[in-house]
């Protein structure tokens, strides 16, 4: 009789046990289909993330700009207290920075200087300068285009974009060194009869 009480309590304990792994089992499954659940969430997440639109404007707020989006969706914000503006696609891995950076009237006697200081600028800097001509107001303004490949690969995207959003400075104050350089210096100015800006076609030269 004691031999079957043992026996019975031995298959208590076995399936006892039994239980208690098949229940573990069970839950690492559970917990297994929940990591892989949460992994495919945060794969999306950081996909949509990546996407090149989106990545210009939370690469902007980590370096210290407040983007917005204008009426003609492109985003825009200051950096370094100066107005900057971006054509960003998700479906693109390039974007276009631009700025201007300045008007001057068309009666000015400096008009074909600065177009000649233009060219020389875009010979040696990395942002492409150009002008457009707005014959109501009687001006020229000019200003600055920058094409670049932005991906979330790129090392240090947040100095990446502020390199070359710096190189927007750097071509400026070239094009004014340019600018008074060529008016001290007459002899080094290009022929006037035709000036091309190099880079863009202008959207008007009504010389």
């Amino acid at each position: 009789m004691e031999g079957w009480i043992v026996l019975g309590l031995i298959l208590i304990v076995i399936a006892y046990l039994f239980g208690r792994i098949g229940f573990a089992v069970e839950e690492d499954k559970e917990r297994s289909e929940y990591a892989k659940t949460n992994e495919t969430i945060d794969k999306a997440i950081n996909a949509e993330d990546n996407k090149t639109r989106n990545l210009v404007i939370s690469t902007l707020k980590e370096i210290g700009c407040q983007p917005e989006v204008d009426d003609d969706n492109d985003i825009c914000f200051k950096y370094q207290n100066k107005d900057f503006f971006i054509n960003a696609d998700n479906q693109t891995a390039f974007i276009v920075i631009w700025s201007n950076f300045g008007s001057l009237s068309l009666n000015d006697p400096d008009i074909n200087i600065l177009k000649d200081a233009i060219n020389q600028t875009n010979m040696d800097g990395r942002v492409t300068l150009a002008y457009f001509i707005n014959n109501e107001e009687n001006t020229i303004t000019v200003y600055c285009k920058h094409y670049l490949p932005f991906v979330h690969e790129i090392p240090s995207i947040q100095e990446y974009l502020r390199s070359n959003l710096d190189n927007f400075f750097w071509t400026h104050q070239y094009l004014v060194d340019k600018l008074n350089s060529l008016k001290e210096n007459p002899t080094m100015q290009s022929s006037r009869e035709r000036i091309i800006v190099k880079g863009f076609n202008t959207k008007r030269d009504n010389e």
